[in-house]
């Protein structure tokens, strides 16, 4: 209910969702997986590694039955199912439903900034089973058997997000807190099978072993693209989600002292995973949604832990109750609540959703569309509006967009010093063959138009300026 009502325009502060969106019809149209670029005006035809390609799928079938709302409950049930998941398994293993509870609502806060309408979403989904599925095994609560679940969820989560190369650092963690056991040593191949076995299933996609290179020479290298994209940003504490991190820790920390002095330590490979997730968190706060499933079962436990020793007999006796009735409980509420939110993207009752008007170039793109002519040249235009553009006007080719990966660093730089207006600028757009523009009101290209004679500002809508090239030459 609080993504439904809260989301509304939040899960897509985002260009990309719709660029997800437009891959999906691609597919859909074309019957096939793209392998170069269809969508921009200066890379068509380069190489193209659309590795979501699964959830780009699933995202054009939401958006046609239900448009934005679609895409909207689909989020909404993904993030819920996720969150549902990992407090189950915490009652289920013993901890106080009070407790469990209120470490799943953290960490979810912690992670709501990166709440957005795009394929990650099943990667923090796939994450929680994996890791739920190790820390039973860790505890022996489950046979080594489980562990065959992984290399088929790995092959699935490899065609739906780049994220499945976190499961592997999970995996390292507990495999490497299993040597730290006496009990666990004996899992210690059984892992190392399991991570062979997922890793070979991995590269079942459209490129082979080139997607796991491909993405970690992207991610590894730290470029000025990535550098420059906010949500690969090392954590800053002077933001909402910089200080939500921080405490967070703080609680993760506070958890830790309190298992041990209730007498319950947390397995090794969950502290392992803890203090990996907790150095990548802070060295990028794109994955704190990451962090956040190791947090949880630190701080439900230690917390756990503390109830059981501090609460006197009735307090306990009401506590356990409570546990018990969530044992026994069943999904049949939850799949009831799901199909209520499903039922009410697809009948339209659903709040209005999808990208704010005074965000995105709603207004200016529309009446672009109605004049009937799309430019010749690519449209250039922020590349965080260029997804929307993608999508919502396909006639026309863009100049950029969010696919960093596949423009690569010399042509983000090149980019960069058209945007803010650098010596150049004009150049670099005739080089281009750009005769439009679709610029922030604040963007200092936009500034440099105003007061170019080459350029002409045809339009003021909402955030969004229209400029036209008097002469093209």
């Amino acid at each position: 209910a609080l993504v439904v009502l809260g989301g509304s325009h939040r899960l897509f502060n985002d260009a990309d969702a719709a660029t997800h969106v437009a891959t999906g019809l691609w597919i859909l149209d074309h019957r096939e997986i793209p392998r170069v670029d269809p969508f921009s005006g200066t890379r068509a035809g380069s190489e193209w590694f659309a590795h979501e390609w699964l959830a780009d799928l699933a995202s054009a079938l939401a958006w046609r039955a239900a448009s934005w709302a679609g895409l909207l409950a689909a989020a909404a049930i993904l993030i819920a199912l996720a969150h549902v998941l990992l407090f189950r398994f915490l009652v289920r293993r013993g901890d106080d439903v009070v407790a469990a509870f209120g470490a799943v609502v953290v960490a979810a806060a912690t992670a709501s900034s990166h709440w957005l309408a795009r394929p990650h979403l099943f990667t923090v989904l796939f994450l929680v089973m994996v890791t739920l599925l190790l820390e039973e095994i860790c505890a022996g609560t489950r046979g080594r058997g489980g562990l065959a679940v992984l290399p088929p969820l790995l092959l699935l989560w490899a065609n739906v997000h780049g994220g499945f190369l976190v499961a592997f650092v999970a995996l390292g963690c507990y495999a490497a807190g299993a040597l730290l056991t006496s009990r666990g040593r004996s899992l210690l191949v059984p892992l190392l099978l399991a991570s062979a076995a997922s890793l070979a299933c991995t590269l079942v996609n459209p490129w082979g072993w080139r997607l796991p290179l491909h993405l970690l020479g992207f991610f590894a290298s730290k470029g000025p693209a990535l550098r420059a994209t906010t949500e690969f940003a090392p954590a800053a504490f002077d933001d909402r989600a910089g200080v939500a991190l921080l405490i967070f820790l703080a609680l993760c920390a506070a958890g830790i002292v309190c298992g041990y002095l209730g007498r319950s330590v947390p397995h090794p490979g969950t502290l392992l995973a803890l203090g990996v997730s907790a150095l990548m968190a802070l060295l990028s706060i794109r994955h704190v949604e990451v962090l956040v499933v190791f947090g949880a079962l630190v701080i439900s436990g230690g917390a756990s832990a503390m109830l059981r020793v501090k609460a006197d007999a009735p307090t306990r006796a009401l506590l356990e109750m409570l546990r018990a009735r969530e044992v026994r409980c069943g999904g049949w509420p939850l799949l009831a609540v799901f199909a209520c939110v499903a039922a009410l993207a697809l009948s339209g009752g659903m709040p209005g959703t999808g990208f704010d008007p005074a965000q995105f170039p709603v207004g200016a793109v529309a009446a672009l569309k109605a004049s009937g002519t799309a430019p010749e040249g690519p449209v250039f235009s922020a590349d965080v509006w260029g997804g929307y553009l993608i999508l919502e006007w396909p006639q026309a080719r863009v100049y950029v967009d969010g696919r960093w990966d596949m423009y690569g660093d010399a042509f983000f730089m090149r980019y960069a010093d058209i945007y803010l207006a650098r010596p150049g600028w004009q150049e670099g757009l005739r080089e281009a063959g750009v005769t439009l523009a679709i610029l922030p009101r604040d963007a200092p290209l936009a500034e440099a138009m105003r007061g170019s004679v080459e350029w002409e500002s045809q339009s003021v809508d909402g955030p969004a300026e229209v400029f036209r090239a008097r002469t093209h030459s």
